[in-house]
């Protein structure tokens, strides 16, 4: 992992602050959340350490001073007063279970959260599918478990295994990302690819893109040091 100076380090939480917020504004813009709900993270690089939105607060509001310092090991608030997302315990688990993983996020969004209830696969289709090809692999459904607890964040990480985007029954849904921009693109893409889903179903059956098709898209991610 790379590692920083501390001078480094400490430009590089502020800019990554900066840049959770943002992506929760936008998350919020998008429609993917509402009101205080939803969480986001990113791990801070060269450390142990991750920023996570604390509870109670809109993305529509958010600051860089909002984010807390997490313990990815111990889950211990290193910097920050208030208390720390309900979910703080999947985000830990699935930062120890990948090392790629830069960045978490994890909202409700409708036609998603639909696909998440009926334990319907969302089929990757369509042109969207290729400005979010980690999706190419397909995405997992967990098995249902109250929020915050360990059980939910073994059955998230159960289900994520090597792909980018997890269905969380009756909840919402989880992406990752090599980035938290990256985590937010694959969580705006999945709700529109649900969506696109569904209308399908409202006419036929949706039908994937060829083997071939969805191969090479997911060869491209590869290459471009998306995670898949």
């Amino acid at each position: 992992m790379q590692s920083f100076g501390v001078g480094g380090m400490v430009e590089n939480e502020k800019d990554l602050r900066k840049r959770l917020a943002a992506v929760g504004r936008m998350l919020f813009a998008e429609g993917l959340t509402l009101g205080a709900s939803g969480n986001i993270s990113a791990r801070l690089p060269g450390s142990s350490e991750c920023l996570i939105k604390p509870s109670g607060h809109s993305f529509k509001d958010l600051t860089p001073e909002h984010f807390l310092s997490i313990d990815i090991k111990t889950r211990k608030v290193l910097k920050g007063e208030e208390k720390p997302s309900i979910e703080t315990p999947f985000h830990t688990t699935l930062y120890n279970l990948r090392e790629d993983i830069g960045g978490i996020v994890h909202v409700h969004p409708h036609y998603a959260t639909v696909f998440s209830i009926a334990g319907v696969d969302i089929v990757p289709m369509g042109m969207e599918i290729y400005r979010a090809p980690a999706l190419a692999e397909g995405v997992g459904i967990s098995r249902y478990a109250p929020p915050g607890t360990e059980e939910l964040a073994q059955n998230i990480a159960e289900a994520l295994k090597d792909k980018v985007a997890v269905l969380m029954p009756h909840h919402g849904v989880t992406t990752i990302g090599t980035t938290i921009e990256d985590a937010a693109n694959n969580a705006k893409v999945l709700e529109e690819l649900a969506r696109l889903n569904y209308e399908v179903l409202q006419i036929g059956r949706p039908h994937p893109l060829p083997e071939s098709v969805l191969s090479q898209i997911v060869e491209t991610a590869k290459k471009s040091g998306g995670i898949v």
